[in-house]
């Protein structure tokens, strides 16, 4: 399948989705100067704050998947019913009636 649509711009959201893993993986770990510049290091987030992070990966990978889906339909790859059987997957049924 080739999609290209959005020129392939709706991978950059998967790496949006992994540096905020990296962040959540890395919140505890404090800054330390004496350690290589490359040393990862976390921002100290409050558990809420974690929470939300959490709550914006798993939509950036859905939002991600759901708009490679599109991409694809709309691309000739697949078909309208393909991307809304995906849609209905990630977004349960949201009671649009088709045309």
């Amino acid at each position: 399948m080739s999609g290209g649509h959005f020129d392939y711009k709706e991978s950059y959201l998967g790496y949006i989705a992994e540096q905020l893993e990296l962040d959540i993986e890395n919140n505890e770990i404090e800054y330390d100067d004496s350690k290589p510049a490359d040393t990862p290091y976390g921002y100290q987030h409050t558990a809420e704050t974690v929470k939300f992070m959490k709550i914006m990966v798993d939509e950036l990978y859905k939002l991600k998947e759901i708009l490679r889906e599109y991409d694809y339909a709309v691309s000739g790859d697949t078909s309208e019913e393909e991307f809304l059987n995906s849609a209905r997957s990630l977004y349960g049924n949201t009671g649009a009636k088709p045309c």
